[in-house]
């Protein structure tokens, strides 16, 4: 991580194992949350640990509620978009995220044009992720 810059946070990637695994994930959370860093789990995996372990590691933690293009096709990233957005306006928020495919690229990009037409806001990953509580 040292050998970057710009970046507030990580994310897991087919990393199912890993993060069910609390022997494995802690050393990463508790070195990322020293930087003050924000995890992302991507919701993929029922098993995670990672909430649990960024809530005893005092680190900013977001789960995304749906992955928006989990089959890569225009009218699919379009459905999960609009399902992303009927979450939002239910709950006040709501994450997606997404693999960088040409595809997801453009759709989004569509998307996120006239979201705020639609009262809808997009704000960064870092604004979402619940802060820490003071002990």
């Amino acid at each position: 991580m040292s050998r970057f810059q710009g970046y507030v946070g990580i994310s897991n990637f087919m990393g199912a194992r890993f993060t069910a695994s609390e022997a494995a994930l802690t050393p990463v959370m508790n070195e990322s949350a020293k930087r003050g860093l924000i995890y992302v789990d991507d919701g993929a995996v029922q098993r995670s640990l990672a909430g649990h372990i960024a809530s005893a590691t005092n680190m900013s933690f977001a789960k995304a509620d749906i992955t928006i293009d989990s089959v890569p096709t225009p009218t699919n990233v379009d459905r999960a978009l609009t399902r992303l957005e009927a979450m939002a306006r239910e709950r006040g928020i709501a994450v997606g995220v997404a693999n960088a495919l040409p595809i997801s690229i453009e759709r989004i990009a569509v998307w996120a044009k006239a979201a705020e037409s639609r009262g809808i806001v997009l704000v960064p990953i870092s604004i979402v992720a619940a802060k820490p509580r003071p002990s």
